[in-house]
């Protein structure tokens, strides 16, 4: 089949999205750079045109879920008829629970051993995108009276941060020596919601409305 030259940034995209869909139905570790190329019919050159590896394409598709995920944070800071702890709560419900192919990725990038894919997640920072949105929304709750906050943003990301093992513990792969029946069990899951709940109410200084959180 004759090969169609393509716009560099729309190829890169259907890599990205070929990829994406691969690591998905048939996992990371049984798709070969190969498959991907095939999927989209173009040569193991043009791939390595775009990508140094396999992991590097892993990482351009966590970009992808994490760039979605700012779409869904900022459409929920923009909803006219929630105040502000109301659409916290939601923005925090919308980052614990990824949506299940953004869970999948996730765990290949806890999975795989590699110490340049980690420090590469690490430079990526991938708050840098989120913490903002949520700063927009705790400052507009503090010019109300809602939130007891001196530093928004900061605030943002020390949330996050926070909450960022919750992926981990319930969507990441498991440890050395630890049951599977620890991250289902129901009262493992009600104290860590609780803690959570409590930490949220004192970090915002909001005594007028109770985090509720979908763990």
């Amino acid at each position: 089949m004759r090969r169609i030259t393509k716009d560099p940034e729309e190829r890169r995209k259907e890599l990205i999205d070929a990829a994406e869909r691969l690591f998905i139905s048939a996992g990371y570790d049984q798709t070969a750079i190969s498959d991907i190329v095939r999927e989209v019919n173009v040569s193991q050159g043009a791939f390595y045109y775009y990508f140094d590896s396999k992991e590097a394409v892993l990482m351009a598709v966590m970009e992808k879920e994490i760039a979605a995920m700012e779409a869904d944070l900022i459409r929920i800071a923009q909803e006219a008829e929630m105040n502000e702890a109301v659409k916290l709560n939601s923005m925090i419900n919308w980052f614990i629970r990824p949506n299940d192919p953004g869970k999948k990725i996730l765990g290949y990038i806890h999975e795989i051993k590699s110490k340049e894919i980690h420090e590469n997640h690490r430079r990526k920072r991938p708050f840098s995108e989120i913490a903002p949105v949520m700063a927009e929304v705790i400052a507009l709750g503090v010019e109300k009276g809602r939130f007891s906050v001196d530093h928004p943003l900061e605030t943002s990301y020390l949330l996050l941060m926070l909450l960022g093992p919750v992926l981990h513990v319930f969507y990441g792969p498991m440890t050395p020596g630890e049951s599977k029946d620890q991250t289902s069990d129901e009262g493992f899951r009600e104290n860590m919601r609780s803690s959570l709940e409590d930490l949220l109410e004192r970090t915002l200084g909001v005594s007028d409305y109770r985090f509720n959180l979908q763990l």
